[in-house]
């Protein structure tokens, strides 16, 4: 029987004196699949940054893996890529074999140098993720797609049992959005995740998430996709009528 990984109760934040997100309430079981949509400026990517722990709410609580967020052992179960991270300083000398071992800093502490045991993650992470032949590479080197599974390669090189995405294909062209989502469906089977993916795209969201939670600073639905279209959740989130482009649509 699934548990939940994520339970969040009435989480509430605001920027300056604008409220951002009201009241959000919602769990997740492990094994979930979970795309988050709304519209632009909604709070989509401010939840997930609270969830991440980057982000501390005005209000309401967090729990993961059944204790509160602010557990620091739990820190490293969680995975998150934030929003455009191909758009880093491409000047920047790291290789691609650095970067992901970057990822361990939070089990290894700042001073503890990487081991053997590290190393074999990080080569095992990028064979992975079809990167083994790219380690000493510097990562301002290669393609959008390329640079995008770097930096998940570094959030899952720690085993995280939760991955956070935020609009994980933003910048990166057609054939790769569509290479990413079929790693996404391997990774899930390989590592037993639990995904929470923030994301624009809908249509992609219909057919990829097994739930969906539709948020514009309140959280308007939040179950199956079915479910999702049978109600008039689209025209209270987002204020006028929405097309939904499914894949294949032109």
């Amino acid at each position: 029987m699934s548990h939940p990984v994520l339970e969040l109760d009435k989480i509430t934040f605001y920027y300056g004196d604008r409220l951002v997100l009201d009241q959000v309430s919602l769990s997740v079981c492990s094994g979930d699949f979970l795309g988050i949509v709304g519209p632009n400026g909604s709070g989509k990517s401010t939840l997930l940054k609270i969830i991440a722990g980057l982000l501390k709410p005005a209000a309401g609580s967090v729990r993961i893996f059944g204790a509160a967020r602010e557990n620091s052992r739990r820190q490293t179960r969680i995975g998150y890529v934030a929003q455009n991270v191909t758009s880093f300083n491409h000047a920047f000398p790291a290789t691609v074999g650095e970067t992901v071992i970057a990822g361990l800093t939070g089990s290894l502490g700042l001073l503890r140098r990487p081991g053997q045991r590290e190393k074999r993650l990080v080569e095992e992470t990028l064979a992975g993720v079809g990167l083994a032949d790219l380690r000493d590479r510097l990562v301002g080197e290669l393609s959008g797609g390329q640079q995008q599974r770097v930096f998940i390669a570094r959030a899952l090189v720690a085993e995280p049992a939760l991955l956070l995405l935020d609009e994980p294909t933003i910048g990166v062209d057609v054939d790769a959005k569509e290479k990413f989502y079929g790693l996404l469906a391997a990774l899930r089977r390989e590592h037993d995740l639990t995904l929470l993916m923030v994301s624009h795209d809908l249509g992609v969201v219909a057919r990829l998430a097994q739930s969906i939670a539709c948020l514009n600073s309140k959280l308007y639905f939040h179950g199956p996709p079915a479910e999702f279209w049978t109600e008039d959740v689209l025209c209270q989130a987002y204020g006028a009528a929405v097309r939904i482009l499914h894949h294949g649509d032109h």
